[in-house]
């Protein structure tokens, strides 16, 4: 018999470390469990949530968890009949997590400086974080809806024609059936098509009705994009005109490269830090000149001395966690 589903062996780790007699072997095969896929610690992220937010769980999961724990020992004995006695002493938190999730909970997802993350949703669709991001997943039986709080996004969205795939970031809606795309939101917000189609839309809606049913694009503001378009939603709400791009350009951090095309200094230098762990100053009299060229993002400095080659600057390293650039003299 093969291995239960991921979402399903989740909840069964879960429930095994949450046992007050839990053992530095049980530990060790939890640890080997979550180390082997990253879809492992994804299933196990969001079943740990879920189970946060349910009360009255605790003395019920103790006796729970000690019960799985016996059953999974016995395991040693009757092998193939492991995985089955576990997850039936798991089957009614199984069960609360799926009716937790159908009652359209938020997930937060997020990344720091320096870290990227890939994030693999249930209905399939995909989102890869860049650095100093986040996102809020929520989901319903009409609509799937993901909010860009801050950073950027790629969505590689799962195709269900009748639950569209909703990105909000500020006052704008990226509306996708099954598509990828790329949101970034800096004050304004640029959407940019790598496949498929998409709409986005900003300004108020026109009546509480169709406000109700995002998968219609009736706002006042609505730009169609395909692939390699991009769009700028200003702050103020508008929408600039639809300009062709690389769409692997734009989203090249994906592989481990930032490329800038005639890029202000400051900008790159925005770019650059959102992938280091230390704080990258510029000084007021460092002209912003245009910068175009392949970074590869690693080393904070080897990063830096690609922007010296390119202009006459100066990396300074005043601490640990601060580095200032200035003029070359």
């Amino acid at each position: 018999m093969g291995a239960p589903d991921s979402r399903e062996a989740a909840v069964h780790w879960f429930v095994r470390m949450h046992a007050d007699d839990v053992t530095e072997a049980t530990r060790r095969e939890h640890d080997a469990w979550r180390s082997e896929d990253e879809d492992n610690r994804e299933q196990y992220r969001v079943v740990e949530h879920a189970l946060e937010q349910l009360s009255g769980l605790d003395d019920w999961m103790r006796i729970q968890s000690a019960e799985l724990n016996r059953r999974v020992m016995a395991r040693q004995v009757r092998h193939n009949k492991g995985w089955v006695a576990g997850l039936a002493a798991a089957a009614a938190i199984v069960a609360a997590v799926a009716y937790w999730i159908s009652l359209d909970p938020e997930i937060a997802y997020k990344t720091g400086r320096a870290e990227q993350r890939e994030i693999a949703l249930d209905d399939g669709s995909r989102i890869h974080l860049n650095a100093a991001s986040e996102v809020i997943v929520r989901y319903t039986s009409t609509l799937r809806e993901v909010e860009l709080v801050r950073g950027e996004g790629v969505f590689d969205v799962g195709r269900e024609q009748n639950r569209p795939f909703v990105t909000t970031a500020a006052d704008t809606d990226v509306v996708a059936v099954g598509t990828q795309f790329r949101v970034r939101l800096d004050g304004d917000v640029v959407v940019t098509v790598l496949e498929g189609t998409v709409g986005v839309s900003t300004g108020g809606w026109p009546d509480a009705d169709t406000a109700k049913d995002r998968s219609i694009l009736v706002r006042p503001n609505t730009a169609i994009l395909n692939a390699n378009d991009q769009v700028t939603v200003e702050s103020n709400g508008d929408i600039t005109d639809i300009e062709t791009v690389d769409a692997f350009a734009a989203t090249a951090w994906r592989e481990g490269k930032l490329i800038f095309d005639g890029t202000p200094l400051r900008e790159v230098i925005e770019e650059i830090a959102r992938h280091s762990p230390v704080e990258i100053i510029v000084s007021d009299d460092v002209p912003d000149h245009p910068i175009t060229g392949l970074i590869h993002i690693r080393s904070t400095d080897a990063m830096l001395r690609f922007v010296s080659s390119a202009v006459p600057v100066t990396a300074v390293r005043t601490s640990a966690e601060v580095i200032v650039l200035h003029v070359s003299r």
